[in-house]
């Protein structure tokens, strides 16, 4: 038996319904299901630079990012060791790309991007990458400011170990040192004391004489006195 023209495109039509409701869900799931994402940054991931970079700018799909005074949109550079070299002052956002400025030229050594962000569909993401600065004449004067500090080092362990040196013309005789500090000592009145003290002694000593005389010629006299007596009685 022949199958009639509608019975055969009955099955065609099921198989053309069947795709358009397939497409039309996957329309429908495709923007729940896609979300807005980093999609280009400088520098890129897991670059090596020969210089140091001036700024770090990130560039996300989407329509732009969710902005506001309380939405955390920002980007932190870190180092090896943890020490942040991003910009003070906020990230910039404009449209769907996000920049920050450096404080200074990174030195050579691996470095951390850290981004936060909320995107247009209202959800957030916090994600990482790396990057690296090899700078050839960064790493020259690197080295000869290491060398400078070894130097540097040496030098002043050499010193620590030089006892200090006496410069013997600089060293003055203790007998002066013990003179000057004597006359240092002695008040400039005392010389006058000392003269009048003398002459005090000198007077004394005189008056003593004077007073060993007038006894003497006394004694003398009371002995010519008695000589005389002694004759007139014979």
């Amino acid at each position: 038996m022949t199958p009639t023209a509608g019975a055969r495109r009955t099955p065609r039509l099921l198989a053309l319904s069947g795709a358009a409701a397939l497409g039309l869900t996957a329309g429908v799931a495709a923007p729940a299901w896609a979300h807005d994402t980093l999609i280009s940054s400088t520098p890129e991931a897991d670059e090596v630079l020969t210089e140091s970079p001036e700024e770090i700018v990130l560039e996300f799909s989407g329509s732009g990012l969710t902005q506001g005074e309380d939405i955390p949109n920002e980007i932190l550079v870190r180092d090896e060791d943890g020490q942040s070299w991003e910009s003070e002052d906020p990230a910039e956002v404009e449209g769907n790309t996000m920049t920050t400025d450096l404080q200074e030229p990174l030195p050579n050594g691996e470095y951390t991007v850290l981004y936060h962000v909320v995107y247009s569909d209202g959800h957030d993401e916090e994600l990482s990458f790396e990057f690296e600065v090899d700078d050839p004449a960064a790493a020259v004067s690197e080295q000869a400011d290491a060398d400078e500090a070894e130097d540097l080092t040496e030098e002043e362990m050499a010193e620590a170990d030089t006892p200090d040196m006496v410069d013997p013309a600089s060293e003055e005789d203790p007998a002066a040192e013990e003179s000057s500090a004597t006359e240092d000592a002695v008040p400039i009145w005392a010389p006058i004391l000392f003269a009048g003290a003398g002459v005090l002694v000198v007077i004394t000593v005189l008056v003593l004489v004077r007073q060993k005389m007038k006894q003497a010629e006394n004694w003398q006299d009371r002995s010519d006195e008695s000589d005389e007596g002694d004759g007139d009685h014979r």
